[in-house]
């Protein structure tokens, strides 16, 4: 007839009777009269803090005194999250259109609603806990490097250009996608680039070029790839210019090709965004056969320069030979000298030198110059 009921202090109980809904039993004894009455009880432990049961709709619609006596009610719309803290720490994230009860007194539960269609990007103070929460967190995160800029699309629509930092956006109604891009000076090649000259012989190329992105948003928005885009506005470029010339201008005007193709290059890149700097033409590769042509027209035109060279040195060197033989025709003690160093010269390559009669008939026995 009487039904005893304990309920402990980290308990409560659903009390139903005859399949309709009762009451709920907070911590205490009770004493339940059961004459010919079907009673149902559902126990829960507070501390699982989650109501799970089918009573929790009927409960926040038709009995909400009740509800919000031992539960805190959570509820979103289509476009919000709640952002749930257990005891002051973020524990949970609650996703668009939902409801969860948790039971009040054994954790103090609180929460926040965020309209993530109108606020797409999670607070900055959130970042931290919501990271430790992996994929229940509902959030997007991107962490841009020095050097480099992100740009957030949302429903395909660009929304946001981020500069270095961490950043968090709501996945819950969009999958937001991020692309990130480089800001620092990048190098481009074209290695190995054939060319028809004018004179219809046949050269290979290597470029080098220094660019940098100035605008991002135009650079996404015009450009798929920029270095594939730079890389053929390069070789079109150089095709136009050297096509236009023969080889032996090609050789000789190096400098001016590179302006050339700067001109072309920069005057493309400015409309999407791109600063283009410094572009070399580093080689010019020659085929074999031509390239033993020009070898051997470089080494008669040495050639030629080293015998004009010799001719004059020879021309010199007579000159001044016939300069001395002048002086030393009008001039005795001159030739004299010249017989002294002669003798100097003599006698560095013998050992020992034995004079008898003098200074003058060494000179005259050994060696003697006379003026033709």
């Amino acid at each position: 007839m009487l039904r005893r009921i304990l309920v402990g202090d980290n308990e409560r109980v659903l009390l139903i009777r005859k399949r309709r809904f009762a009451d709920i039993l907070a911590p205490g004894e009770y004493w339940i009269l059961t004459l010919g009455r079907n009673i149902e009880l559902e126990r829960y432990n507070t501390r699982e803090l989650v109501f799970a049961s089918d009573w929790s709709d009927y409960l926040v619609k038709d009995r909400p005194e009740l509800a919000s006596r031992y539960f805190t009610v959570i509820e979103t719309a289509d476009s919000q999250v709640a952002v749930v803290y257990f005891d002051g720490k973020l524990s949970r994230v609650i996703g668009p259109g939902k409801r969860a009860l948790y039971w009040k007194g054994a954790v103090d539960v609180t929460f926040e609603t965020i309209d993530v269609r109108n606020d797409p990007e999670a607070p900055a103070r959130l970042l931290a806990p919501l990271a430790r929460l992996g994929r229940e967190s509902l959030v997007t995160f991107a962490a841009v490097d020095e050097g480099k800029r992100g740009l957030v699309y949302l429903d395909g629509r660009l929304v946001r250009e981020l500069e270095a930092g961490t950043y968090g956006f709501w996945n819950a109604l969009a999958a937001p996608r991020i692309e990130l891009l480089e800001m620092r000076r990048q190098t481009v090649e074209v290695s190995g680039q054939e060319i028809l000259t004018r004179d219809k012989v046949t050269v290979r190329v290597n470029i080098s070029a220094v660019f940098d992105v100035v605008n991002v948003a135009l650079v996404r928005s015009t450009v798929k790839d920029v270095n594939e885009h730079l890389h053929r506005t390069l070789q079109i470029a150089v095709r136009q210019t050297l096509g236009k010339r023969t080889l032996e201008e090609v050789l000789a005007e190096k400098t001016d090709i590179d302006e050339a193709v700067s001109a072309d290059v920069r005057r493309e890149m400015d409309a999407y965004g791109v600063r283009v700097g410094a572009i070399a033409l580093k080689d010019i590769i020659l085929p074999g056969d031509i390239r033993d042509i020009l070898n051997q027209v470089v080494t008669a035109e040495k050639q030629a320069q080293a015998n004009l060279i010799r001719r004059r040195e020879e021309t010199a060197a007579t000159r001044s030979l016939l300069n001395t033989a002048k002086l030393m025709e009008n001039n005795p003690l001159l030739v004299r000298l010249k017989e002294l160093e002669t003798l100097e010269k003599v006698a560095d390559k013998v050992d020992k030198i034995t004079v008898v009669g003098g200074i003058d008939a060494l000179l005259e026995r050994t060696v003697t110059i006379r003026p033709e």
